[in-house]
């Protein structure tokens, strides 16, 4: 149950992380901040889904 519950949150790391990084306000600065902060989530992210679905180990 535990790795289920991991595993969501993971996939919500992600989906955040990717909407961040897509997201664009039109003020360079703002932009700015929301990619870094979004590829912050994103990596984790990412480790996470790809350790609980077992790719790397």
């Amino acid at each position: 149950m535990a790795r289920a519950i991991l595993f969501v949150v993971f996939v919500a790391m992600t989906m955040m992380g990717v909407w961040l990084v897509m997201r664009r306000t039109g003020n360079y600065d703002v932009d700015y901040f929301t990619k870094i902060l979004g590829w912050i989530l994103l990596i984790p992210g990412l480790w996470g889904l790809f350790e609980s679905l077992r790719i790397i180990q």
